[in-house]
């Protein structure tokens, strides 16, 4: 951990990413992810409802700029926005009305996406697309078999090659082995995306995983060092099931994380705000705008860098 530490003073002081997500379609996606509880395959409780309109997502901006976030996700359950679509265009009009309010940058996490829909969401204001691997590629499979790893992969691509900014993590605690989180660690390294979300299985009852034994806060402070270890430059942060850290929270930021994602979640609790705030002014940290690009890493001993993954256990 120490060595992560070290490496995250170094890239982002004392500085800490805040953003937020609000869920703009919520329920009734068509997937299979056996973590998902906005899936209509399972007994959940989460229906499926209309898209926010504008005046929402833009309220929901403005909230989450007031708490000191950047940047808003607008979030749907949905497989992927297809060309010339009435889901296409909701987005569309959500990112527009983002832009043009000015509280924070607009991001999303829509699922598939097609080069000629992620070139019209840029125009429309689009700064970062979120589209998770949730797992290293062997393992994948065992969580999902409605679509492929590679064409999750391919979106990634598409998006970077546009000259947007790319937001791309996992879930961890769903049964993987170590060797899986290393895989992950070292497939977001090579794709070189700009920001990547931890997320810890929150158990939810009626999805395939539910009753899931959480990870014990050690495991998931070894996690954090272990990914910053093996990404140095990118802006780690942990966003569902961080609260399983329980009394151990605070060192999440001595194991390396560079942000949080503050506010509500899509269907699970989070922390409040103002508990998160106060954390970070407890341990001398500030909030900062996140998607914010990438400053050259300050320099470091080469051999905080490993060559090789530790062991993400």
């Amino acid at each position: 951990m120490a060595a992560a530490d070290r490496l995250r003073r170094a890239r982002f002081g004392d500085e800490v990413h805040l953003c937020s997500i609000v869920n703009a379609k919520r329920g009734g996606c068509p997937e299979d992810c056996g973590f998902c509880a906005q899936s209509r395959r399972y007994s959940t409780g989460v229906g499926a409802e209309r898209f926010l309109e504008p005046e929402a997502i833009v309220e929901a901006s403005a909230k989450a700029g007031s708490q000191g976030s950047g940047a808003l996700g607008l979030v749907t359950a949905t497989r992927g926005l297809e060309d010339g679509s009435k889901a296409l265009e909701h987005v569309l009009a959500g990112v527009r009305a983002v832009r043009d309010a000015g509280h924070t940058e607009a991001h999303a996490s829509v699922g598939f996406v097609s080069r000629e829909a992620l070139a019209e969401l840029k125009e429309a204001g689009l700064t970062e697309l979120n589209h998770n691997l949730e797992s290293g590629r062997s393992y994948f499979d065992k969580i999902v078999s409605t679509h492929s790893y590679d064409a999750r992969i391919q979106t990634i691509r598409d998006a970077q090659e546009l000259g947007l900014r790319t937001c791309v993590g996992g879930i961890f605690g769903m049964g993987e082995a170590p060797s899986d989180r290393a895989e992950l660690a070292l497939e977001l390294r090579a794709l070189d995306v700009d920001e990547v979300p931890l997320n810890f299985l929150v158990d939810v009852e009626g999805t395939p995983l539910a009753g899931r034994e959480p990870l014990s806060p050690r495991a998931m402070l070894r996690i954090i060092a272990a990914f910053r270890l093996a990404l140095p430059r990118q802006n780690i942060f942990l966003a569902a099931g961080r609260h399983h850290l329980g009394q151990l929270l605070p060192l999440m930021f001595s194991a390396g994380a560079s942000g949080m994602m503050i506010g509500d979640f899509l269907t699970t609790p989070n922390r409040t705000v103002d508990d998160d705030l106060e954390l970070l002014a407890s341990l001398g940290l500030k909030g900062m705008a996140c998607g914010a690009p990438r400053p050259e890493l300050a320099p470091t001993p080469k051999a905080e860098v490993p060559r090789r993954l530790p062991v993400v256990a």
